[in-house]
C-alpha cells in the first residue's frame, strides 16, 4: 500500500513539473516570437448622412440596420423654410432646383447604418447629422501596443486575431500602419500629475492598424473587443 501510495504521489508530482515546465515554455515562446495584447477591438470607417438645407423631413426610410448603396435616396424634407429664408433669390429657376435637389437626403457610401435617429416630420438644420453608416466589409482592428514593444512591430507584420464575442473563431491580418503618436497625446482628459505640473512616467501605448484577411463581414461589428497576436521579425 505505501508503495503504491509513493508511486502514485511521484506520478503526481511528475505530471505537475510536465504542467510547469510547459506552461513556462509556452510563455517564453510566446514572448520571444510574438508582441500580444488584448488593449484592441474592431473599428471601422463612421461616415454621417447628413442634411444641406432646413426644412421637415417629410420621408425617412431606413432605420438601424439597414443596408444602403452609395447615392441612395434615404429621407426628403420640405423645401419651404430654405426657400423662404432665402427671399427673392429662392424665386430663381435654377436657385429653387438646387434646393430641391439638396432637399434629397442621400447615403455617401454603401454599408450598413449603425446608428439611426431621423424620423418623419421632425425639423433638421443644415449639415445636421441624422445617421451613421459603416460598411462591415472593411472593417480593422486598431491595436494599442506597448511602447517598450513597439520595435518588434513592424508594417507588414502577420497577425493572429480572435473575439471575445467569438472565441472559436481565428482571424488573421497583416499590420498597415503604426500609429506616430502616444494614445495619451490625444486623451480627452489630461493624466492628473499633469494638471499638478508634475509628471510620472508611465508606459506609453502607440496605436497600430491592423487589416483582416479574407474577412467576410459576417457578425463583426465595430466596437468588439479582440486579442491580438503580431509575429515578431525573425532577424
Amino acid at each position: 500500500m505505501n508503495v503504491r501510495r509513493i508511486v502514485l504521489f511521484n506520478v503526481i508530482g511528475f505530471i505537475v513539473v510536465l504542467g510547469i515546465l510547459y506552461a513556462g515554455y509556452t510563455y517564453y515562446y510566446r514572448g520571444t516570437h510574438y508582441v500580444v495584447t488584448s488593449n484592441a477591438y474592431v473599428e471601422g470607417t463612421v461616415v454621417p448622412i447628413s442634411t444641406e438645407i432646413a426644412g421637415k423631413l417629410t420621408n425617412w426610410s431606413i432605420q438601424n440596420g439597414s443596408t444602403v448603396s452609395a447615392g441612395q435616396k434615404v429621407g426628403q424634407q420640405d423645401t419651404g423654410l430654405e426657400l423662404e429664408q432665402l427671399g427673392a433669390l429662392g424665386k430663381d429657376p435654377k436657385v429653387a432646383q438646387s434646393v430641391l435637389d439638396a432637399a434629397n437626403i442621400t447615403s455617401p457610401i454603401s454599408g450598413t447604418v449603425t446608428q439611426s435617429s431621423g424620423s418623419a416630420g421632425q425639423l433638421a438644420g443644415p449639415g445636421q447629422s441624422l445617421a451613421s453608416v459603416v460598411d462591415l466589409n472593411k472593417l480593422y482592428v486598431i491595436a494599442n501596443v506597448n511602447e517598450t514593444a513597439l520595435e518588434h512591430v513592424n508594417v507588414g507584420a502577420t497577425v493572429d486575431i480572435s473575439l471575445d464575442a467569438f472565441p472559436n473563431l481565428s482571424l488573421k491580418g497583416t499590420v498597415e500602419s503604426i500609429g506616430l503618436a502616444a494614445n495619451s497625446l490625444f486623451a480627452l482628459i489630461p493624466p492628473a500629475d499633469e494638471a499638478s505640473g508634475s509628471y510620472t512616467k508611465v508606459t506609453q501605448t502607440i496605436p497600430v492598424e491592423i487589416s483582416l484577411t479574407g474577412y467576410s463581414g459576417d457578425n463583426l461589428v465595430p466596437g468588439m473587443s479582440a486579442t491580438v497576436q503580431i509575429h515578431r521579425p525573425t532577424s
